[in-house]
């Protein structure tokens, strides 16, 4: 597929769409990733009351496999609490230390047909990284689209299939705040009620 120095950069727009009779509204991002062509990330922002408080963010595009990260939803969107992640039909395993303290220590550890991903944040705002060794794929905020969104602008370094894309692509449109500790001060109350209602159920 070409050395391990590739380097590419792709765009992810934001987009939303109206709700009408048959359709729920959905919310997302889309884009085109060089050469693995268009992908969509598609979630429906309004609560959904059958779902026990979960949400659903699902990636798709010709050229990806079918991603479906569900979590418990957090600001409109699945978060890593209660999180499960499949590529394929085939699920990930998620690891994820929400007590730690250390910014290194915050990181969304993810283990996938053989692979071991480190994803983490750089701060409320900032860039989130994917990486596998020889792999990176970071996302940070990108260009203003008016009225009021942002673009995100992705980087992806070294010999990157549609698995690692999908990954870091599909974890956009998950509140993943709590990967930052300035995120996880922001929630901890909600982390509090989330301990007793976890253990409640």
């Amino acid at each position: 597929m070409g050395t391990s120095s590739d380097t590419f950069q792709f765009e992810l727009l934001p987009y939303k769409t109206e709700p009408s009779k048959r359709e729920q509204p959905k919310a997302g991002v889309k884009g085109d990733v060089g050469r693995f062509g268009t992908v969509v990330v598609e979630r429906c922002p309004l609560f959904q009351p059958l779902a026990k408080g979960m949400d659903t963010a699902r990636l798709s595009g010709p050229a990806f496999p079918e991603t479906v990260f569900r979590g418990k939803r957090r600001s409109g969107k699945p978060s890593l609490f209660k999180a499960e992640l499949t590529l394929a039909g085939r699920a990930a395993e998620l690891r994820f230390n929400a007590k730690a303290l250390k910014r290194e220590d915050r990181v969304l550890r993810i283990t996938y047909d053989g692979r071991e991903y480190v994803y983490s944040s750089e701060g409320l705002g900032k860039a989130h990284v994917l990486e596998r060794e020889g792999v990176r794929v970071t996302t940070e905020l990108g260009r203003q689209i008016p009225p009021a969104d942002i673009a995100r602008a992705g980087t992806a370094t070294g010999p990157v299939d549609a698995v690692d894309l999908a990954i870091a692509i599909v974890l956009e449109e998950v509140d993943t705040d709590v990967l930052t500790l300035a995120g996880a001060a922001l929630s901890s109350p909600f982390a509090l009620m989330q301990h007793f209602s976890d253990r409640a159920e």
